[in-house]
């Protein structure tokens, strides 16, 4: 009888308790790292798309045949657009600065800058 007690294979408590403890801290760990990984992720797929609109309108202004200097805001999708247009006087042709910003919750995620030379 003492020796069937001996060789009882069976966890204890305290064994049980503990590797639940350890499965709780590495599922909490693993939903942490998700998390953040879903974050991250949305954050850059934003910022991809900003710079996507940001290239799309600088293309267009450079491939038009006419440019119109000021200042325009447009809304696309969830983000602002400000394109801001300006001729540079220093030169004999007619070279316009272009600058881009694309906004999301009033922060900018993307700002382009380029030139635009006319000839006539």
């Amino acid at each position: 009888m003492l020796n069937k007690l001996k060789t009882n294979n069976g966890l204890t408590l305290i064994e049980l308790l503990f590797t639940l403890a350890m499965f709780g801290v590495i599922v909490i760990w693993v939903t942490g790292l998700l998390i953040n990984t879903a974050v991250i992720n949305r954050k850059s797929e934003q910022q991809y798309k900003a710079t996507l609109i940001a290239q799309s309108y600088m293309e267009n202004i450079k491939a038009s045949d006419s440019i119109n200097i000021g200042e325009t805001v447009e809304t696309i999708d969830s983000f602002k657009v400000i394109v801001s247009i300006s001729k540079v006087s220093r030169y004999r042709e007619s070279i316009y600065k272009i600058n881009i910003e694309v906004l999301a919750e009033d922060s900018i995620l993307e700002r382009l800058e380029g030139y635009k030379i006319i000839t006539q």
